[in-house]
């Protein structure tokens, strides 16, 4: 896939990207069945890690994400999400080939909270490079109803750390932001929006009772090294994955 000047034009200008239909219908159908079965299988050492939150709303245990699910463990996950196409895609937005940083599912299921106004750099990232590409890839419906991802749109920030380490850029409710500077992605299954790491993003709680699924696959520059092996090392280190019996408090969130 080429991205056409025009596009590229605006990538530069806003930090993010939004193409519609990117993955058809049938390749979508197909990578929402394999997350259906990775989720109820056993997890092996040295594969996907699962996180667990008890829901701020409900009280109940919630899966919110599944990382690390690219691998020759999941061959045709790993063959549907690293293709040519998405990778094309990502070398000519980082103007070379990009290399995988990490990856996960995003679960937002009815009772999940607010992911807040943040930058993804802010995440510990800079100990490994100073920029990032994450490509999203819409599993399912994102309406404003169920949590959609709202994202500034005007191109007016600082492409550097805008706060401190771990710190969100606003603890206010998201759907509270200005519509003149920040746009909800409404996004159908297939869509993928790329954005880089420093764009102010997040979403607001699922109150609606319709489950919602995104992929977010995160990238660097080759030049920048690989670093997905040592992030997931330290990662799991800090914040290991959990079971359901054992969810976590939202405050404990790390990105």
């Amino acid at each position: 896939m080429t991205i056409d000047t025009d596009e590229m034009q605006k990538f530069r200008d806003l930090g993010f990207i939004v193409l519609r239909n990117f993955f058809d219908a049938k390749t979508i159908s197909t990578i929402s069945d394999r997350l259906d079965t990775l989720e109820s299988k056993t997890v092996l050492p040295g594969e996907e890690a699962r996180y667990y939150e008890r829901s701020e709303l409900t009280g109940a245990s919630v899966l919110l994400r599944v990382e690390h699910i690219v691998g020759d463990y999941h061959p045709e996950l790993q063959e549907l999400l690293m293709g040519d196409k998405p990778l094309q895609c990502l070398q000519q937005l980082l103007g070379e080939r990009p290399v995988l940083f990490k990856d996960k599912v995003n679960n937002k299921p009815p009772g999940g909270r607010a992911d807040s106004l943040h930058q993804d750099q802010a995440a510990g990232w800079s100990t490994y490079c100073d920029y990032f590409l994450t490509m999203v890839i819409a599993v399912d419906p994102n309406t404003r109803e169920n949590a959609a991802m709202s994202i500034m749109k005007t191109g007016d920030y600082r492409k550097e750390l805008m706060t401190e380490t771990w710190e969100p850029l606003s603890d206010d409710d998201m759907a509270d932001l200005s519509a003149d500077e920040y746009e909800v992605l409404e996004l159908e299954p297939g869509d993928v929006v790329v954005f880089d790491s420093y764009i102010p993003h997040g979403s607001p709680a699922n109150t609606s009772n319709r489950y919602r699924r995104n992929i977010f696959l995160t990238f660097n520059r080759e030049s920048a090294g690989d670093h997905r092996e040592a992030y997931y090392t330290d990662k799991w280190k800090s914040y290991p994955p959990n079971q359901a019996a054992d969810a976590r408090s939202a405050d404990t969130f790390r990105v």
